[in-house]
C-alpha cells in the first residue's frame, strides 16, 4: 500500500499540505502519516547559552526560573502540536482520507523527516515553514535541506491548492529529470491529466534525442505536448507555465552540487520560491 508523509506545522501551510496530501491519497490509493516535529532547547543547552552572556552565579534562582519557562513553553508547544494534528486529522478525513496515522516527535525536523520518509513513498511539505513566513519569497532552509536529502519524491506544497489538470515535467536528459518523467508516465497520480514535456536548450541532435525518448515513455498516450525553448531555464519555465496554465511542476532536483548552486543559483530553489504552483521533486 502507498504511503504519504504529510509534514506538518503552525505555519498557513499546514492547511495546504494536507490538501495536497489528500488529493495525492485518492489518487494514489494510499495511507497518510501525519508528522509534527517540536524542536526544543534541553537544558543543557539552556545553561550553556545563558552562561556565555551572563554571570549566572550574581544572579541567584534567574536559571531555575528561566528553565521553568522553557519548560513550560515546551509543554505549550507540545499541546499545540497535538491540536494542530488533530485538526489535521478532522480536515483529511472531510476531505474523504480513512486511513491515516499520526506521529509527534521531539529533535531536528529534518533528521526526523528523514527517518520517517523510509517507511514513505512521497513526503509532502510546505514551501515555507513557520520560521520563513517573515520573509516573503524565501524558501526556508529546512525545505531545501528536506529536498537535498530526501531518497523518496518531495511536494513541495504552495499556500493554495488547486487541483491539478495541467502538469509539467521540466526536462534535460539528466538522470534525476528522467526517474521524474518515468514516475509521471507510469503513476495514477496523474492520470488522465494533461502533461507538458518542457525542454530547455538548443535545438541540438542531442536534445533533440532527449525529447524523442520522453515522447516515448508515454507511447499512445492523449495530451502529452513536448515544448522546446532555448533562454534562461527559471525564466523559460516560469513564462511556460503561465502560458500553458500549469498547475503542477515536476522535475529533478538539485542536479548541481550546493557550491555551483550557491554561486550561480538553483533552478529548483527558483521555482519553489517564484512559482506559483506546487513542485513535485526528484532526487
Amino acid at each position: 500500500m502507498k504511503r504519504l508523509l504529510a509534514c506538518l506545522d503552525v505555519s498557513h501551510y499546514s492547511q495546504t499540505v494536507c490538501e495536497h496530501a489528500a488529493w495525492a491519497a485518492t489518487r494514489l490509493d494510499a495511507e497518510v502519516e501525519l508528522l509534527h516535529v517540536i524542536q526544543r532547547n534541553a537544558a543543557d543547552d539552556v545553561r550553556q547559552e545563558l552562561g556565555s552572556t551572563m554571570d549566572l552565579a550574581s544572579k541567584p534562582g534567574l536559571l531555575d526560573e528561566i528553565l521553568s519557562l522553557k519548560i513550560a513553553e515546551g509543554q505549550l508547544a507540545e499541546r499545540q502540536g497535538q491540536l494542530l494534528v488533530q485538526a489535521a486529522v478532522e480536515q483529511l478525513r472531510a476531505l474523504g482520507v480513512t486511513r491515516i496515522e499520526t506521529t509527534q516527535r521531539e529533535g531536528g525536523i529534518v533528521e526526523t523527516i528523514t527517518e520517517r520518509e523510509a517507511l514513505s513513498d512521497m513526503v509532502i511539505i510546505g514551501k515555507r515553514g513557520a520560521q520563513a513566513n517573515f520573509a516573503k519569497g524565501h524558501l526556508g532552509s529546512k525545505v531545501e535541506r528536506v529536498v537535498r536529502q530526501s531518497q523518496k519524491p518531495v511536494l513541495v506544497a504552495t499556500r493554495l491548492f488547486k487541483a491539478p489538470q495541467r502538469i509539467a515535467v521540466a526536462f534535460d536528459g539528466g538522470p534525476s529529470s528522467r526517474k521524474a518523467l518515468e514516475y509521471v508516465s507510469a503513476s495514477p497520480l496523474f492520470a488522465g491529466l494533461e502533461i507538458d514535456i518542457i525542454l530547455v536548450g538548443a535545438y541540438t541532435d542531442k536534445n533533440a534525442g532527449h525529447i524523442d525518448w520522453a515522447q516515448s515513455q508515454f507511447s499512445g498516450r492523449a495530451g502529452v505536448k513536448a515544448i522546446q525553448r532555448e533562454g534562461n531555464p527559471d525564466s523559460v519555465l516560469q513564462q511556460v507555465a503561465k502560458e500553458r496554465s500549469i498547475d503542477l511542476f515536476v522535475m529533478g532536483a538539485y542536479g548541481h552540487s550546493p557550491l555551483r548552486n550557491m554561486l550561480v543559483g538553483s533552478t529548483t530553489t527558483q521555482m519553489i520560491r517564484s512559482g506559483q504552483m506546487s513542485v513535485l521533486l526528484f532526487r
